[in-house]
Parts: C-alpha cells; structure tokens; sequence
C-alpha cells in the first residue's frame, strides 16, 4: 500500500518529498474509541472493520489523486501552445494523460494532444538524464532540429519549443497533418534503436458544409492583394481547423469567405486566421485547372455553437444544414 500511495502522490505533487502517512496506531485508537472502550483482543472482527475503513480510505485518496491528474492539465499543454486566447474552456476537447518511453540517456514524453479530423497539435517533452546527454542533445538541435524527431503514420509540419537547462528538459510543440486513425508515434533519434513512443488520441468532431459554387479567392495575409475565382466544392470546420477543397488555376488563392454569427456580426477569413502561418495542402488535376484541399488552424479556438453560417460569392450556407441564402456583399467586411 505504501508504494501506491507514494506512486499517487509523486503523479500529484511531483518533487515533493515522500508521502506523508497516518500513524497506524493512532488510526487503531480512534476506531476502537468509534467502536466502543474495550480491549481489541475481545473485538477480532475489528480487524475486518479497520481494513474496510483503509480500503475506503485508499479508494478516496486514489480516486482525488486521479481526479486532478485528469482535471489539471499541464501549462504548456497543445491548446496554449497553438492558440491565442483564454483555451481553459476548451480543456475537454484535449487528451493530458502523459505517455513516456525511456532508455539510459533521455525520457521522452507526450504531455497533451488535441486534433480533429485535418490537424494533430501535441506538446512533448525530452528529459536528459545527464549533463553529457543534454549536451548531446543541444547539440543535435542546433546543428540540424528537424532531424532530431522521426514520425510514424503523420508527416512534421511545424516544429517549435524552449528549453529548460536547469532541469535539463526540452519542450516542444509539434503541429502535423493527421494520419490514419486516431494514433500516431514518435522517436527521438539520440535514443536507442527501436524506442517508438505510441500513442493516442480523440479527434474532434467538425461539421461538413458542401458548397458546390464558383466565387471569388484571395491571397489572404500570405500574398496580399492576390484574387481571381476559385471553385469551392466542401469546407470542413471544427473549432480548429478550417479545411476547403477547390479547384483554381493558382495555388496561392484561398477561397474569399465570411463568418455570420449569431450575434449579427460578420468576420473575414482573415481575420480569425491572425496571420496564422499553420496549414497545409496539397493538389492534383492538369489543364490549368489545380484541385486543392487545403487546410489552416484558426488562431483562436472558436465557438462554431454561436455560428450562423459561411458565406461565399455573396451567399450564406447556414451551419444547420438550411437552404442556402443571398446577402448583401456590401454589409461584409472588406476583402483583406
């Protein structure tokens, strides 16, 4: 029993020293006081009491330990990581249970991971278990970062982090397509062969819109003043990501839309995106004509529970499947 509840308590107050426990005796005296004044040799039955009021006990202080290991989630964690804002709210659509692999010289561990059905965003991080090792792997990142981490069943996209050489820790965010499924692996190289780290996670659900319209398309931030006609065929949104699948005639082209709230306010693509440098796409097609489906991260979690509708090419496509409607393209935000 001493060793589970040490185990609990380091995964609750890590470094903190050992676990504090109750005086036994003490414990026996004030059940025999609850009980009643008699000697404890007249009672053996209390003997099964006093295990039943530890079980309890042990089966409170497990149950609270795991209540906070799964309610707090760490503060480097994917939702702060990759958004700007207040993410508290958005806690639940994340996954925190740590999962870890180790050899002698560097335990690697994934803290957090958030996706949905275009993007996996996750927070890792490498502990060195020595000075020769943190020099090693300072080194590695330096002279070629992207080389440090190989990926299973997803491709890298966006690596980020920081460094804490008092404890010899690095943290890094990684921003990645998502593959087949809902698991995916990584290993660091500087381990030893072999040495995966699996793990899983539980993509947020999106809502699918098929628009089927030709209209106009924008460079956006990345190329501004840019525009020409696109041929949106379906968008995907979830609060994370926005995913469009068009056809154009030049890659640097987004579709031009607008986001109608419930609120009776209106946003530009644009404008939730924040300048967020974070998609990715690919094409096919010939004839001057490219298919793209293309997907980009927001730079705030949004709310799709107060969107109205997208609008494109001066029509709105409402969110709960509706018949689609015109609007004034006068009343919309300016084109970026």
């Amino acid at each position: 029993m001493k060793n589970r509840l040490q185990t609990l308590w380091d995964q609750v107050l890590p470094k903190s020293g050992p676990c504090p426990l109750p005086d036994v005796k003490a414990v026996r005296r004030r059940v025999d006081a609850a009980l009643d004044s008699k000697p404890r040799a007249l009672h053996p039955w209390r003997t099964l009491r006093l295990a039943a009021l530890c079980a309890a006990a042990l089966a409170l202080l497990t149950g609270a330990a795991a209540g906070i290991n799964v309610l707090v989630p760490p503060e480097y964690n994917a939702l702060s990581a990759f958004f700007q804002g207040d993410t508290a709210p958005w806690e639940h659509l994340m996954d925190f249970q740590p999962v870890s692999v180790r050899d002698e010289n560097y335990t690697l561990t994934v803290t957090s991971t958030v996706a949905d059905k275009s993007r996996l965003f996750y927070t890792l991080t490498i502990e060195a278990h020595s000075d020769e090792a943190w020099e090693k792997l300072q080194k590695q990142k330096s002279e070629s970062f992207y080389d440090l981490l190989s990926f299973r069943s997803h491709g890298s996209l966006g690596i980020g982090g920081e460094d804490n050489s008092e404890e010899r820790t690095s943290y890094l965010e990684i921003d990645t397509s998502r593959g087949w499924g809902s698991s995916a692996a990584v290993r660091l190289n500087l381990m030893e062969e072999g040495k995966w780290l699996s793990f899983s996670y539980r993509p947020v659900s999106g809502l699918r819109l098929k628009i089927g319209a030709e209209g106009p398309g924008s460079g956006g931030w990345a190329h501004p003043g840019l525009t020409g006609p696109v041929t949106l065929e379906r968008l995907t949104l979830s609060p994370l990501t926005i995913e469009a699948e068009y056809a154009t005639g030049d890659t640097n082209l987004f579709p031009a839309l607008y986001f109608l709230w419930e609120d009776g306010t209106a946003s530009d693509l644009d404008s939730l995106l924040g300048g967020n440098g974070g998609g990715s796409g690919h094409k096919g097609g010939g004839s001057g004509v490219i298919k793209m489906t293309y997907c980009h991260s927001f730079a705030a979690v949004q709310d799709l529970s107060k969107l109205e509708a997208v609008a494109f090419g001066g029509t709105a496509y409402p969110l709960d499947g509706g018949e689609p409607y015109e609007i004034d393209p006068d009343a919309l935000p300016a084109a970026p």
